[in-house]
């Protein structure tokens, strides 16, 4: 299955990750409240974990079809370019485009291909087209797909509204790309802001809280800890800082998805970095 037929059941993969992260958290709770089985962490950090887990599926999937959704936008000058030079040639617009179908785009070619097919099988130009610009689900995409629609219908000299419609094209791409580039900070700000929280944690709790819980045992020490700090282990202290962390981890990842791509589904695959970061930090410098 391809990456556009699973983006296409995006829904159900969702909804399968769902189930599935529900009926493991569920057993989780039983085994550890119910049956007394312990896990690595404490179990607000399980679940989080294993939840975060499960919804790295749909955001693998949503991650991968955006890569193959740029491929198709970042190709989309160069095939203008070559329908426009087939047009010039004498060739008819649907001839030059079945034409492109020959050449090397990327992911554009499959779906040129798909187009070719469906005119031989007699399909009209018009249909085939819009079937296309349903599946591309990309704006650069329908609108190319667009013009060229209407270009066919216009008639004339077809080569120069081409013409046109691959300089709107390439500055349309060209704005994409620049507003991703502007927006690249954003994400670099929420990794930044995650990090800072997880060095300021490690550093408090093997510097300030473990020279704290350590005076505790003497006279002198017992006299200027913290009285709110009684009874309390270190082993606690790191328990809520992790789980702190990953939440942290959880709300920078949606923050990064929003401000950097727009999109909240898109942080997953920030959450699954930080989440991660998080967990080899705590792991490696947290004594």
């Amino acid at each position: 299955m391809g990456v556009r037929e699973l983006h296409e059941r995006r829904r159900a993969v969702y909804l399968g990750a769902a189930a599935g992260a529900a009926a493991a958290l569920a057993a989780i709770a039983v085994l550890n409240l119910f049956l007394g089985v312990g896990f690595p962490f404490p179990l607000p950090s399980t679940m989080l974990l294993v939840g975060v887990g499960f919804m790295a599926v749909p955001g693998m999937v949503d991650w991968m079809f955006d890569r193959w959704r740029g491929k198709i936008d970042d190709a989309l000058p160069t095939f203008l370019s070559d329908v426009t030079s087939n047009t010039k040639t004498g060739f008819s617009l649907t001839r030059s485009l079945e034409m492109a179908a020959d050449n090397d785009y990327g992911p554009l070619t499959r779906e040129l291909v798909r187009i070719r097919t469906q005119l031989s099988w007699g399909v009209p130009f018009e249909d085939a087209i819009r079937m296309e610009m349903k599946r591309l689900d990309s704006r650069i995409a329908k609108r190319t797909f667009g013009v060229l629609l209407e270009a066919n219908r216009s008639g004339g000299k077809v080569e120069e509204m081409l013409e046109a419609i691959q300089r709107h094209t390439m500055e349309l791409h060209q704005i994409e790309k620049e507003v991703r580039t502007s927006l690249k900070p954003f994400t670099l700000t929420t990794y930044i802001a995650v990090f800072i929280f997880l060095g300021i944690a490690i550093v408090m709790i093997d510097t300030f809280f473990a020279g704290l819980i350590s005076t505790q045992g003497s006279a002198a020490g017992a006299a200027v800890a913290f009285q709110g700090l009684q009874g309390i282990s270190l082993s606690s202290i790191k328990s809520a800082f992790f789980q702190v962390a990953l939440v942290e981890a959880v709300i920078g990842g949606l923050g990064a998805g929003k401000l950097g791509e727009a999109s909240f589904a898109a942080g997953i695959k920030h959450i699954i970095i930080l989440v991660v970061a998080t967990v080899l930090a705590f792991q490696l410098f947290v004594g």
